[in-house]
């Protein structure tokens, strides 16, 4: 006996209520919308359009660099966060000096989509660094340190100068991210630190003294300096390097990586910053052409 209309129309109404207080999972593929692992605020997992590949770097497969080697910290584990000594030599990193000479630039920062200048915010000057094979040999540095990971790209380099009074402050990297795509990683490589003052400063990292009073502010000496600022700062030391990770494997950002360029109180520091950029199912196409060539 066929059913009545009636009743086809109440299952169906029915089906429906159960496929929303079931939360829609079939929607999600065509809305886009995901919730965060563990409870996590939800966030549009969005598809890019990859307009950002022109400021990525595509590994060369062929590269030869120099054997370099150079000694790591872990300082915390969740966010990692690892201190380099001599990530940089002393070559390399005057040589990044002085090709950003010519170049340097004020330093802008973005506020709701608009380029403008707020020393403020950011006092400095920047310079995006040619690709020479040094300093493609520092981005492939850069990569190799962090394993080669899938869909991971350094962005083009750039080198920021601060003099008297040049600073950046507190701010996330990761703040620009999705669902699908973010500054992954950082580094804050120091090519120059005749300065007092300039240090990195995390805030919400818990500070740590005895062998790390080499690369961190301590005691008096860190009372003085740098001592109203909370968390640990990290000391400006040329060839020396801070890496740390901006989000978490469910692409929420850590709150621990907020962090700072403090003021300088003298002298000149100039960094390097190395950002690493998820994007993920992304292949450049110069990569595919390669695959295919080797296959």
């Amino acid at each position: 006996m066929a059913p009545s209309v009636a009743s086809v129309l109440q299952y169906t109404a029915l089906a429906v209520l159960a496929y929303v207080l079931a939360g829609a999972p079939f929607l999600a593929v065509f809305t886009g919308s995901t919730a965060k692992l563990g409870g996590r605020s939800e966030r549009k997992k969005e598809v890019h359009s990859f307009d950002r590949g022109e400021g990525l770097v595509v590994p060369e497969r062929n590269l030869s660099c120099k054997k370099h080697t150079y000694n790591t910290h872990v300082f915390s584990r969740d966010p990692l966060v690892v201190y380099i000594e001599g990530f940089l030599s002393d070559e390399e990193a005057s040589h990044v000096v002085e090709m950003s000479e010519k170049k340097f630039e004020p330093s802008t920062v973005w506020t709701g989509g608009r380029e403008h200048l707020d020393p403020t915010v950011r006092k400095s000057e920047k310079a995006q660094l040619d690709r020479d094979e040094i300093v493609k040999c520092i981005e492939e540095r850069a990569r190799t340190f962090q394993g080669w990971r899938p869909f991971v790209f350094i962005e083009k380099l750039w080198s920021q100068r601060y003099t008297k009074s040049g600073h950046y402050r507190h701010h996330y990297d990761w703040s620009s991210s999705t669902g699908t795509s973010g500054r992954i990683s950082s580094f804050m490589v120091y090519l120059e630190a005749n300065c007092i003052g300039g240090g990195t400063n995390f805030p919400r990292l818990a500070r740590r003294e005895g062998a790390w009073c080499r690369f961190v502010e301590c005691g008096e000496e860190g009372e003085e300096e740098e001592g109203k600022y909370e968390g640990v700062t990290f000391k400006p030391i040329k060839g020396n390097a801070v890496y740390w990770e901006n989000l978490r494997s469910d692409g929420s950002g850590y709150e621990e990586s907020w962090h700072a360029g403090l003021p300088v109180k003298s002298g000149t520091k100039i960094g390097l910053n190395i950002w690493s950029w998820y994007q993920e199912g992304y292949v450049p196409a110069e990569l595919e052409k390669q695959n295919t060539a080797e296959m």
